[in-house]
């Protein structure tokens, strides 16, 4: 009933080597639509579900988190790490999420994506934290190669996504995403496979 939580950089293929990981294991992959079934299970409105994630964020000015420094919506603080210069709908929201991923975490077998989840999970059994990585060149190839985007336009989207993935975790968490002691094992795909890393993965996991 393990769990993998894996973060990644942009343009590192961390997606890729997630859903080969749930091919292999038959893994359920927590996306929109595994926390859609999650929520109908809770009893609660699908259509009331707002999803999350670093690959949304917007990053807002030091300025505005000032503006918006308020309280958290009652009940929501206890239920977790969550930050303030949040709004009522984005607090409402991250709390809602993260209820998702622990209850994901319950049914095991599952590999998630970013969403502050090594954080979400950091002390619980059964889980293996991966951040996978690469180099800078590697990363733009990728984009390129991927959105056929020109090499400018490539490491732009690199610099906009990496700022927003970094400001996500503090913005919701107050947690540096680089800090290594949120993973268990780093993995830099400019010297692996997407396939070689998510054997290295696989390996690790038989060791929890």
């Amino acid at each position: 009933m393990a769990v993998i939580t894996i973060s990644r950089q942009s343009g590192s293929e961390g997606n890729t080597i997630a859903q080969i990981i749930c091919q292999r294991l038959g893994y359920g992959y927590f996306d929109k639509n595994m926390m859609l079934a999650l929520a109908t299970e809770l009893g609660w409105d699908p259509e009331q579900v707002a999803d999350i994630s670093a690959d949304v964020h917007s990053v807002k000015s030091k300025m505005e988190k000032i503006l918006r420094n308020f309280d958290l919506p009652y009940g929501v603080a206890s239920s977790g790490p969550l930050r303030t210069y949040l709004t009522y709908d984005e607090a409402l929201s991250a709390a809602m999420v993260q209820f998702l991923v622990l209850s994901a975490y319950d049914q095991g077998n599952v590999v998630i994506i970013g969403r502050g989840s090594q954080i979400i999970l950091g002390n619980k059994p059964d889980v293996l934290h991966v951040r996978v990585v690469a180099p800078l060149e590697k990363r733009i190839a990728n984009w390129q190669a991927r959105e056929k985007l020109t090499y400018e336009e490539a490491q732009q989207k690199i610099a906009e996504r990496d700022a927003a993935h970094i400001d996500f975790v503090e913005t919701y968490f107050d947690m540096d995403l680089n800090e290594p002691l949120l993973y268990d094992l780093v993995i830099n795909t400019g010297k692996f496979s997407p396939e070689e890393a998510a054997e290295v993965i696989l390996e690790a996991l038989k060791k929890l």
